[in-house]
């Protein structure tokens, strides 16, 4: 888990859909950071939360993104604590898809051009 949270986080703000097969509930959400091992992420509306919990993901911006994670943490947020502040972690074997490595990394790269470049300016 220590290597887990090491994990560089991408902090972009991306609408998703989530669901709870088990409880068969389904909702929006915006995810507020991600890594290669899983994300940050509020709920549009509660559900009966428990940890390790299969939770369902379906990210239209971002079509590699892991279907499936279990909620490893959760918190009410929102006014009058209408919604769940989320962290899930995605299965071993959608996180380690080589499409989902490749968006990630294309990704990080972009931000550290980025970065660069306003190095740059400033320093000129």
């Amino acid at each position: 888990m220590i290597n887990d949270r090491q994990s560089f986080r991408l902090r972009k703000q991306i609408e998703l859909i989530w669901t709870v097969p088990e409880q068969k509930i389904e909702g929006a959400g915006l995810i507020y950071n991600i890594s290669r091992s899983g994300a940050l992420f509020v709920t549009d509306k509660l559900f009966d939360p428990d940890h390790d919990l299969i939770m369902g993901f379906r990210v239209e911006q971002v079509p590699p993104f892991p279907s499936k994670g279990k909620l490893i943490w959760f918190k009410k947020v929102g006014q009058a604590n209408a919604r769940f502040q989320c962290g899930a972690k995605f299965s071993n074997e959608l996180a380690a898809s080589q499409v989902w490595i490749t968006w990630m990394e294309e990704n990080i790269l972009k931000l550290a051009d980025v970065a660069s470049t306003n190095i740059l300016e400033n320093l000129l």
